[in-house]
C-alpha cells in the first residue's frame, strides 16, 4: 500500500498521511508472551482442579500444580522468545508458529518428566493430568495464535496502528527493488514517498513519484507522518553520507541504510555480526548446530525401520525382475551427493538400457525403453526403494533434493543460477519439490528451475517436522501418482 503526495517546489508541506503515534510491534509480541504464560499456568491449575473434583479428591495440593504450570510456562515462552516467535513477522504467520509451539512444548514436557524423576516427585502428579495439560496447552495456544494472526492480518489490510509509514531517501535501482519487495509482502507497510537531495522532479521512472527533497522529508517527519526513513544512496561517499545521517538523526523516527541492489535481490539475506562487526549474511550453514545430528539420527533410525519393513516388497520386486529376465536386478548410476561428492545410486532396473555416461536420456511418457515390470515399478515409485541402502551407507538422506545423473547435473549447473546449492545437503529419496508436483521428467529448463526453487526453500527452512511433513505427503503422492513414468 502506498501513500504519496506531491510537494509544491519540494518543500512546501508534509505528505497528507495520518498523523499518529505508531504502536510498537514489539509490544504486541510482549502481550502475546504474557498471555501465553497465563494460559499455560491456568491450564495446569484448571486441569488439575477438574481432574481431582471428578475423582472426588477435594484436598489436594494446588500449589504443586501451579508450580509445574509456572515452570512449564516460563520454559516454553523463553524458548519461543529466544527463537524469535514473538516477533511481528512470525506472529502474522500462524502456520510456522504452530509447528514451533508443538516442537518446543514437547521438549518442555520431556524436561519436566526428567526433572520429576530426578527429584523423585513424579509420583505426586497424575499422569492423566499431565497428558490432559499437554493437549490442552497445545489446543489453547493454537487457538490464540490463529486469532492473533487473524487480528494482525486484518490490521495490515486496514492499514491500522501496526502499519509502518516509510520514506525513502534516494531514487535508484536499490530503492525500487526495496519498494517492490515490501509491497509484495504481507506486512503492514505504506510508503510516504521518495525524497532526494536535489530538486524534486515531477515525472520519473521510479517505483513511486519523487515526493520532495530533504527539507520536505524533515517537515513530514516532524509532523508525525513518518515512522521509518530508509536511506538508499549506495554511490554516496563517506563524508556526504555522514552529513546526511547526522542531519536525519535529529528527527524522531527510525533510520536505516539500504545496501546495494544486488543484496536486495537476494531473498535470504540477514544482518548479523561476524567477529564483532556488522555484516550481511547471504546464506547460513545448512543444518547448523544440532540440525546435522538430528538429521543423521533420523536417517539412521527411521531408515533402518523402513528398510526392515520394506524387505518383503524389495524381495517381491527382485523376484519379478528375475522372472522377467534380461539383465541385472539393480541399476547403479553415478550421481552428485553432498558437497558435489560422486556416489553410486541404487535403483531397481526398469529399462532395457543402463546409461551412465556423457549422454543420459531421461525417461519419458510411454518410453519404449521401459520394461513391463519396470513400468509398474516406476508408476508406484518402487524402483526407488533400494536407495534405502544409500541412506544406511550415509550417501543419501530420506528427505532432500533429488540427485540427478552427472550429465544432467553439469548441464543444469550451467543454465540455472544457484543450482549447485542443492548439494549443500545430502540428496534424498524424496523431497519438497517432488511432493509439490515437480517429479519425473524435466524436459524444460523452467521445470528444473521450479524444482531448484523448492529444493533451496527446503534447505533454508529445514526442520525435523518439515521432513515428517514431506514423508507423509510422499506417501500420498505414491498412492495417487500423477507424473511418474
Amino acid at each position: 500500500m502506498s501513500q504519496v503526495s506531491e510537494f509544491a517546489g519540494g518543500v512546501s508541506s508534509a505528505p497528507n498521511t495520518s498523523q499518529r503515534q505508531p504502536v510498537a510491534r514489539a509490544l504486541y509480541g510482549d502481550l502475546i508472551q504474557f498471555f501465553d504464560f497465563l494460559l499455560i499456568t491456568a491450564a495446569s491449575i484448571g486441569v488439575a482442579y477438574y481432574y481431582h473434583i471428578e475423582v472426588l479428591i477435594v484436598n489436594f495440593d494446588f500449589q504443586q500444580y501451579a508450580t509445574a504450570g509456572i515452570i512449564g510456562a516460563t520454559a516454553l515462552t523463553a524458548l519461543l522468545r529466544r527463537d524469535g516467535y514473538y516477533e511481528f513477522e512470525r506472529l502474522i504467520s500462524s502456520s510456522r508458529s504452530l509447528r514451533a509451539i508443538i516442537a518446543r512444548w514437547s521438549l518442555v514436557i520431556l524436561g519436566l518428566i526428567a526433572f520429576g524423576f530426578a527429584l523423585k516427585v513424579s509420583e505426586e502428579f497424575s499422569r492423566i493430568w499431565l497428558f490432559t495439560w499437554t493437549a490442552t496447552t497445545v489446543f489453547s495456544l493454537t487457538i490464540s495464535r490463529v486469532l492473533a494472526a487473524a487480528y494482525l492480518r486484518r490490521a495490515v489490510r486496514e492499514g491500522g496502528v501496526f502499519s509502518r509509514r516509510i520514506a525513502i531517501v534516494g531514487a535508484n535501482g536499490a530503492s525500487n527493488a526495496f519498494i517492490q519487495q515490501a509491497e509484495q509482502s504481507d506486512l503492514a507497510v505504506s510508503f510516504v514517498g521518495i525524497f532526494t537531495q536535489g530538486a524534486a522532479r515531477p515525472e520519473n521512472s521510479h517505483a513511486l513519484p519523487i515526493t520532495g527533497n530533504i527539507a520536505a522529508l524533515e517537515t513530514a517527519a516532524r509532523a508525525g507522518c513518518i515512522d521509518d526513513i530508509v536511506v538508499s544512496l549506495p554511490e554516496a561517499n563517506r563524508e556526504d553520507m555522514k552529513i546526511l545521517v547526522n542531519r536525519l538523526a535529529t528527527l524522531p523516527v527510525s533510520i536505516s541504510i539500504l545496501p546495494g541492489q544486488q543484496w536486495i535481490d537476494h531473498q535470504g539475506g540477514e544482518i548479523l555480526r561476524v567477529a564483532g562487526a556488522p555484516a550481511l549474511s547471504l546464506y547460513r550453514r545448512p543444518l547448523e548446530g544440532w540440525g546435522g545430528v538430528i538429521k543423521t539420527l533420523e536417517d539412521r533410525i527411521l531408515g533402518t525401520i523402513l528398510f526392515v519393513v520394506a524387505l518383503p516388497i524389495l524381495a517381491a520386486c527382485a523376484l519379478a525382475l528375475v522372472i522377467q529376465g534380461g539383465g541385472p536386478i539393480l541399476f547403479t548410476q553415478k550421481r552428485h551427493g553432498f558437497n558435489n561428492r560422486v556416489f553410486r545410486i541404487y535403483k531397481f532396473r526398469t529399462m532395457t538400457v543402463a546409461e551412465d555416461g556423457a549422454m543420459v536420456r531421461q525417461a519419458q511418457k510411454n518410453d519404449a525403453r521401459v520394461t513391463a515390470v519396470g513400468g509398474f515399478l516406476r508408476k508406484w515409485s518402487l524402483d526407488e526403494l533400494p536407495q534405502l541402502l544409500n541412506v544406511l551407507r550415509g550417501e543419501m538422506s530420506l528427505v532432500g533434493p533429488r540427485p540427478h545423473a552427472l550429465a544432467h547435473n553439469h548441464e543444469y549447473a550451467r543454465e540455472i543460477a544457484n543450482y549447485s546449492g542443492r548439494h549443500n545437503v545430502k540428496p534424498g529419496i524424496t523431497g519438497w519439490a517432488q511432493v509439490n508436483g515437480f517429479r519425473g521428467e524435466t524436459s524444460e529448463t523452467e521445470q528444473m528451475e521450479n524444482r531448484v526453487k523448492y529444493d533451496l526453500e527446503y534447505i533454508d527452512n529445514w526442520s525435523l517436522w518439515f521432513d515428517f511433513k514431506i514423508l507423509i505427503l510422499t506417501v500420498a503422492a505414491v498412492l495417487f501418482p500423477k507424473n511418474a513414468h
